[in-house]
C-alpha cells in the first residue's frame, strides 16, 4: 500500500478549509486533555506512543524503557515517569518513518475512503512559509492538504534538496471514520476511531498503543 517517500506523491494544498469545520467545532478547550486535539463522538480513543531513539540508532518502546527502569507503564504515563536517568527521550511532534508507514497501513483498512484524506500541517514549522487559509484549532493553526492515506509519509521539508519527513499534525479520511492528532509538543499521537480499529491498532506489531479516554491528560 505504501512505498518510500520518494515513490509516494505528496498531498496537494487545499484552500477551502471548510472540510475541517466538524473538527474545529467538535474539539474542547485548550486545557481539556485529548479533547483539545480530537472531537467527541468516536467509539474509542487510543494513544500511540512515539519510540525513543538511543545512540545506537535502534528505536525503543516505552515498555522496554519501563522494564529497564523497573517502573510501571500505564495509559496515562508520561515518559519521564517510566524512564530512568540518562534515557533518550521519545520523538516529539512527529512519528518515525517506520511507525508512520505502519500506522497508514492500519488506518487505510479502517476507512471506506482511503484515497481521499485530509492532512493538517502546523503553520509554525520553520521550513513552511504557507500563507493560505488555515484550520484553527485549540491555539494551533494548520495548512490543509489532501491525498490518499499514504501521502502522510510524503509530507516534510524538501527545501534543501534532502527530504526530512514530518508527520501530519492532524488528519482524517473523507468519511470521518477516524481522526489522528500529533501535536507539535507531544511524544504521543492520539486517535479517535471505532472500537474495531482501536483493537487493530493495538494489535499491530510496529505500534505501541494504549487505550485512552477523551478527557485524559496529554502526555
Amino acid at each position: 500500500m505504501t512505498g518510500s517517500p520518494d515513490e509516494v506523491e505528496p498531498p496537494r494544498r487545499v484552500d477551502d478549509v471548510a472540510s475541517a469545520r466538524w473538527i474545529e467545532e467538535g474539539v474542547g478547550g485548550f486545557d481539556s486533555g485529548i479533547h483539545a486535539l480530537l472531537p467527541a463522538g468516536f467509539e474509542a480513543y487510543v494513544r500511540l506512543l512515539h519510540p525513543s531513539e538511543p545512540t545506537d540508532g535502534r528505536f525503543e518502546r516505552w515498555a522496554e524503557v519501563a522494564q529497564r527502569s523497573g517502573r510501571a507503564l500505564h495509559p496515562l504515563s508520561r515518559f519521564e515517569e517510566v524512564a530512568g536517568p540518562g534515557e533518550e527521550p521519545p520523538w516529539e511532534g512527529s512519528l518515525p518513518e517506520h511507525v508512520l508507514t505502519a500506522l497508514c497501513a492500519v488506518l487505510a483498512a479502517g476507512t471506506e475512503t482511503p484515497r481521499q484524506c485530509l492532512f493538517g500541517l502546523w503553520e509554525g514549522w520553520g521550513w513552511s512559509d504557507d500563507s493560505g487559509p488555515k484550520v484553527q484549532l485549540s491555539g494551533r493553526a494548520y495548512a490543509l492538504y489532501e491525498g490518499p492515506v499514504e501521502a502522510a509519509t510524503a509530507m516534510g521539508d524538501r527545501s534543501a534538496g534532502v527530504f526530512f519527513p514530518q508527520s501530519p499534525n492532524l488528519w482524517w479520511p473523507q468519511d470521518r471514520a477516524w481522526c489522528v492528532a500529533t501535536d507539535v509538543d507531544l511524544s504521543s499521537t492520539y486517535i479517535g476511531c471505532s472500537a474495531r480499529l482501536a483493537e487493530q491498532l493495538a494489535g499491530a506489531p510496529e505500534l505501541e498503543v494504549l487505550p485512552a479516554a477523551l478527557g485524559d491528560r496529554l502526555g
